[in-house]
């Protein structure tokens, strides 16, 4: 009997034993063929033109914003820069000469181009911000991302992705088209990216990896850096979630989020801006363990050096606030990230940065109050003259 029940116990063992080499082995077949599908992804980041015709029959397929209407028109872009699937995105213009001016300025052409690209948990609503590019002297476009606001479709996780290079294929998408509306009009322009916060990494990120383009300046508002978590979950817990992220990109980590940031830009509480709380919500949409990671890897990217030789200009605000309580701070500093963690990071964006300190100022500078943003418009359009 006390034979029998050793040999049980024994086949018992044998079965574990085997269980467990079964175990590993799908665990590292699994593994493999996740680190193998992430390192496909990056070909996402090769630069594909759109052809001439693809090109015009977006322009011909031109129509009336129907979000801030009139003189906006939007553009329907559609790329398939991974894994063969479609996203959407869609450049919104400004038509040059739109906005009210003087008339010394009336008939003057345009002497540069701005691309806008917006952050996350974001779309482009901010009409201030394109006619006072008008008004500068800028020809002026934004881009909603795939995911993102007019670019949404049904289905869509609002905001996410696996790889920042997932973006590259629709913003040369609307370089381009940028650059052939404007040539109707003018000879080739200089061309000036302008992000923020996502959008800033994301605007630097493209510039470091497309050199070719010779970008005439960036402009990043109030960029996203770094995590704003403490030295313990940016240094240990982000890179270990990063890791795991490659088995489980779509494990979900909820949609929470402090509302305070957005409680200081609407209207309906204590800010002055209307805008689609659908596509710009009060808490974060809901968030993946991929998009951690996409985020991870590219600010790990920053902070190894870029080499962006064009003049870029990193504004931010004089203080940061993330109480979980409202407090009127919200209505002067930064709600979102550490402003401390900008300036650190900015210099690793290449050897011509400048950085500049907007008192007063809220994440998003431009949605600051009235004499807060018209000193970051100020600082902005300066250094832009000044690049050109």
């Amino acid at each position: 009997m006390a034979e029998n029940e050793r040999g049980i116990k024994k086949v018992v063992g044998l079965i574990g034993v085997a269980l467990a080499v079964i175990l590993v082995a799908l665990f590292h077949v699994g593994f493999a063929g996740a680190v193998e599908k992430e390192e496909r992804s990056l070909d996402s980041g090769i630069k594909v033109v759109p052809s001439a015709a693809t090109v015009w029959n977006t322009i011909k397929g031109r129509s009336v914003d129907s979000v801030l209407g009139a003189p906006f028109f939007r553009y329907a872009m559609r790329t398939m820069p991974v894994y063969e699937k479609e996203f959407h995105s869609t450049l919104i213009e400004y038509p040059y000469g739109s906005s009210k001016r003087t008339d010394s300025l009336a008939a003057k052409p345009a002497h540069g181009i701005i691309l806008y690209v917006h952050g996350y948990n974001d779309y482009f609503f901010q009409r201030e911000l394109a006619e006072k590019a008008d008004s500068a002297g800028y020809a002026f476009f934004a881009i909603d991302l795939h995911y993102c606001g007019r670019s949404l479709m049904p289905g869509d996780a609002r905001g996410d992705m696996r790889n920042m290079r997932e973006f590259f294929a629709e913003l040369d998408y609307a370089v381009e088209l940028a650059r052939v509306i404007t040539k109707e009009r003018a000879d080739s322009l200089p061309m000036v990216l302008m992000g923020h916060s996502q959008g800033g990494l994301l605007a630097a990120f493209y510039a470091d990896q497309r050199p070719e383009e010779k970008f005439a300046a960036l402009v990043l508002n109030s960029p996203f850096f770094e995590f704003n978590f403490n030295w313990l979950v940016r240094n240990l817990a982000i890179p270990v979630v990063s890791e795991i992220a490659i088995l489980l990109p779509d494990f979900s980590i909820g949609s929470s989020g402090n509302p305070n940031y957005a409680y200081s830009l609407d209207k309906k509480y204590y800010g002055e801006w209307e805008y689609n709380t659908e596509w710009k919500s009060e808490s974060r949409p809901e968030q993946f363990l991929g998009w951690v990671r996409a985020i991870h890897k590219a600010q790990q990217e920053l902070h190894r050096g870029f080499h962006i030789n064009s003049p870029t200009l990193v504004m931010h605000g004089d203080c940061t606030e993330k109480g979980e309580e409202w407090s009127e701070n919200y209505m002067h500093c930064d709600g979102v990230l550490d402003v401390e963690h900008i300036e650190k990071w900015a210099p690793k964006v290449g050897p011509n940065v400048k950085t500049e300190t907007v008192a007063g100022g809220l994440h998003d500078l431009f949605l600051s109050r009235k004499a807060v943003r018209d000193e970051a418009y100020a600082k902005a359009f300066r250094f832009i003259d000044e690049s050109l």
